[in-house]
């Protein structure tokens, strides 16, 4: 038996196939898969630039008269008011801030005054520029021991350390009643110290 005819067969049906088609369009996109678990941390930044100061080290001292400094003809020098004197810790980079207030009274009769200078003291040394003030109270005709007050502030920059700040009278004028400078008990004359320590 021949097998040509049957070669021939397999020829003509592949002769038969036509060109590939043109590829179809893209097909819709799938659903998005389920998340894929959490990845380890990553290592740990550098540590950023370090923050300004703080305000440690502010602090509020204050005192008040224990007691009444009588200033006449004869205080010819600065006297510390009884009470206002008070010590304090100044921390690097520190000032001081020094507030005083309080009364001075005419003890005289009739047309008398009271004449005194009042100061405050760092360490043992009178202010130059500022810090001091003169307070007059003087009688009226109808109206004795008149009282006058004081009050006001100084700022220091002294360095750290132990500091001493107090408040002095003087008699200030000829011709002066004695004075009665603060008191321990009576409101309107007491004085008080405040020195506030503030941070740079």
């Amino acid at each position: 038996m021949s097998r040509r005819p049957l070669v021939v067969a397999v020829l003509l049906s592949v002769a038969a196939c036509g060109p590939s088609g043109e590829p179809g369009d893209p097909g819709d996109p799938g659903p998005q898969g389920e998340p894929g678990p959490q990845g380890d941390p990553g290592p740990q930044g550098d540590p950023g630039p370090q923050g300004d100061p703080g305000t440690a080290g502010q602090h509020v001292y204050e005192v008040y008269g224990t007691g009444q400094l009588a200033v006449s003809a004869a205080v010819t020098s600065y006297v510390v008011v009884p009470g206002l004197l008070v010590t304090v810790d100044v921390p690097v980079g520190s000032q001081l801030r020094v507030h005083t207030d309080g009364g001075v009274q005419c003890t005289g009769t009739g047309d008398a005054f009271a004449a005194v200078d009042l100061a405050i003291f760092l360490d043992g040394n009178l202010t130059v520029t500022g810090g001091q003030r003169r307070v007059v109270a003087a009688n009226t005709p109808g109206i004795a021991q008149m009282i006058a007050n004081w009050s006001f502030d100084h700022s220091f920059t002294p360095g750290a350390g132990q500091h001493t700040i107090d408040v002095r009278a003087v008699y200030a004028a000829p011709g002066a009643a004695t004075a009665n400078v603060s008191s321990a008990s009576a409101a309107q004359l007491q004085g008080v110290l405040t020195v506030a320590v503030l941070r740079e």
